[in-house]
């Protein structure tokens, strides 16, 4: 579970970052910021939490877990970024620049330690024969 630790640490550092950096500059973007970090943070934390436990109960069902996660992220996100936009002051397009780079930047971080987990079933499952 350390990983899920580093992409929750990671996400709100980057939205410090940001948010002092929005903050210095004069652009007053920190809700847009914390906001767009929320709903991918959440979303992968949830979904890495599930894959860990698939991968510890049946590692050859990761990939049915990761396209569950997938739709139900999709959806969710639809409804997050409505809801959202709708009903906050958050100004739409540095909202939707922000989630777009948190929810990319988590993904990639999901696909490479994806990979590594995959390699070291895979090492493992070699060494056993």
């Amino acid at each position: 579970m350390k990983f899920v630790a580093y992409l929750a640490g990671g996400s709100i550092l980057t939205a410090l970052v940001f948010g002092g950096i929005s903050g210095l500059v004069g652009l007053g973007a920190e809700k847009e910021i914390w906001f767009g970090m929320l709903g991918p943070t959440l979303a992968s934390v949830i979904s890495w939490v599930a894959i860990e436990r698939q991968r510890r109960l049946n590692p050859q069902k990761i990939l049915k877990c990761l396209i569950k996660a997938f739709v139900i992220k999709f959806l969710l996100f639809g409804v997050y970024i409505a809801v959202l936009v709708k009903t906050t002051q958050v100004r739409p397009g540095l909202f939707i620049g922000c989630f777009a780079f948190f929810y990319l930047a988590l993904h990639a971080a999901e696909a490479f330690e994806l990979r590594r987990v995959q390699t070291r079933l895979i090492t493992n499952n070699v060494n056993k024969q």
